[in-house]
């Protein structure tokens, strides 16, 4: 361990703790409510009318090239090791058989162009918990597996240990510009360019768990609410806005005098990851990179203090607000009684048989002066490692890329428009809430290296309804910096020394 660097990290740490000082009475200034208000009819203008239609995806994403050599395998064993569970294990379909679903076909399709190309057996091999499994076998010298995905959080914060091929300079057919590596997940994965372990389309679950809104468009039309698309796309959709929702619309149902998920609600989900999309959608994430690429911790605490204070009236004190553990907000979405409600992708899964009209929409933002919409994949989806121990980093790095580029080629644009616009999704707008949902993904250091650390007391204080940020950041701090010091000063260590 470097101690010299991991004591600069510490003061760091302690100079930026000590911003907060005070903070309990700033960034609490309330501003006027932004009403959703009747929307002006707006009609498409000629030139929109006359607009050439735009290309299919899968044509456009299907030209771009990936760049790679052709390459005989004479049939190797390229084994995935992966999680086992069956959610997981679908998304691979190594020896299925297409079956008419667009989805596990286009999967199907993936597979066969990416062995027949290469001439390569894709298989795979599902464990409850891959990430000891792939270290014994570092350990061991065992060549068993090509890359292993596992949850991203276990994998980002030990990945450092050594172990594992750098992306960066280790795979030299892996091109990290391409558009099958996501968003900004190279930059937050790595520490001075290099890094053990990626995020990629080859997990779909990168896509399935990504967090929005569902919005029902049958409650908001009861409510005569403004046409929810338009104050998005004029980015007038706030958290101001979505408060002034959940403080006018709120209806005791059964009479009780009890609010719960018989009433008609506002805003409801779970308080706990879902409340910590928030941090990222309203842009104050735990980490940013210095300009010689090293993670320095730079979220701002008197906005995270701003940013608890403002969901615990949101869905504590707010009448239209409501929230309490795991799966809360359910009942009252698929009863048609609740207006906003926050999941996954994933979650449109279940709601194709709904009788009401709902739309996908992102987070709000922070104010009307953040200047997009952000937002975050749960912590659950996998990254990609290569253990050392494979034979043929080159054929790896192939297949790999390879495996990648047909994914986003071919699987999220069948995902994406058939499944989230088409089956799942009940009007075109909604499509591009897609779109702009995808290109708003962030990944952040401090989330997939903390081990459920800083990137978590938002969702604790939210679960129990506490504003005291000052104690709760201060009960981490210390651990805190000890971790991420410690992750890395092995970054540093491993580019100095080589893997």
């Amino acid at each position: 361990m470097n101690l010299k660097k991991t004591a600069c990290f510490l003061l760091a740490f302690a100079l930026f703790a000590g911003s907060f000082a005070g903070c309990s009475n700033s960034g609490n200034a309330e501003t006027e409510p932004t009403a959703l208000t009747a929307s002006p009819d707006v009609s498409p203008s000629p030139a929109a009318e006359t607009e050439a239609p735009e290309e299919d995806v899968a044509d456009a994403r299907a030209k771009v090239d990936d760049e790679l050599p052709e390459r005989d395998m004479e049939g190797a064993e390229f084994c995935v090791l992966t999680r086992e569970r069956s959610d997981f294990v679908s998304d691979l379909s190594f020896g299925e058989e297409l079956n008419g679903d667009v989805v596990n076909d286009a999967i199907v399709n993936r597979n066969i162009a990416v062995s027949e190309r290469f001439d390569i057996a894709l298989t795979g091999d599902y464990k409850s918990d891959p990430v000891p499994i792939i270290q014994s076998c570092v350990k061991a010298g065992d060549d068993s597996y090509s890359v292993c995905l596992a949850q991203i959080i276990g994998e980002t914060a030990m990945c450092y240990k050594g172990g594992f091929l750098d992306w960066y300079t280790a795979l030299p057919y892996v091109d990290l510009n391409k558009p099958w590596y996501i968003g900004n997940a190279a930059d937050a994965l790595s520490v001075k360019n290099h890094a053990y372990v990626m995020i990629g389309e080859f997990d779909l679950d990168v896509l399935r768990f990504t967090y929005c809104m569902y919005y029902n468009k049958d409650l908001a039309a009861t409510y005569s609410l403004e046409d929810i698309y338009p104050v998005v796309r004029e980015g007038r959709w706030t958290y101001d806005t979505l408060k002034n929702l959940s403080d006018t619309i709120y209806t005791d149902l059964d009479g009780n005098g009890v609010k719960d998920e018989n009433d008609i609600l506002a805003i409801s989900g779970d308080p706990f990851s879902a409340v910590v999309t928030y941090q990222y959608s309203f842009d104050n994430p735990l980490f940013t990179r210095d300009s010689e690429g090293v993670p320095q911790m730079t979220f701002d605490r008197d906005k995270a203090h701003s940013i608890v204070e403002k969901l615990n009236a949101l869905y504590w004190d707010s009448p239209g607000g409501y929230t309490q553990t795991w799966g809360t907000g359910g009942t009252a979405w698929t009863g048609n009684r609740l207006l906003c409600y926050t999941g996954l992708f994933n979650s449109a899964v279940g709601y194709r048989d709904l009788e009401f009209d709902f739309g996908i929409i992102p987070y709000p933002k922070y104010d009307e002066d953040q200047s997009s919409y952000y937002t975050m994949s749960d912590g659950a989806h996998g990254g990609m490692m290569i253990p050392i121990t494979v034979k043929d980093p080159e054929a790896v790095s192939i297949v790999v890329e390879a495996l990648n580029a047909e994914t986003w080629k071919q699987i999220v644009p069948a995902y994406y428009e058939t499944s989230l616009k088409v089956k799942f999704s009940r009007d075109t707008e909604s499509a591009d809430m897609l779109d702009l949902l995808m290109d708003s993904r962030v990944f952040d250091f401090g989330y997939m290296c903390g081990s459920f650390d800083m990137a978590f007391v938002i969702q604790n204080l939210v679960s129990a309804n506490s504003n005291d940020t000052e104690s709760a950041y201060k009960a981490k701090e210390k651990m805190s910096a000890k971790n991420y010091g410690k992750i890395i000063d092995a970054y540093l260590e491993l580019d100095e020394s080589g893997n």
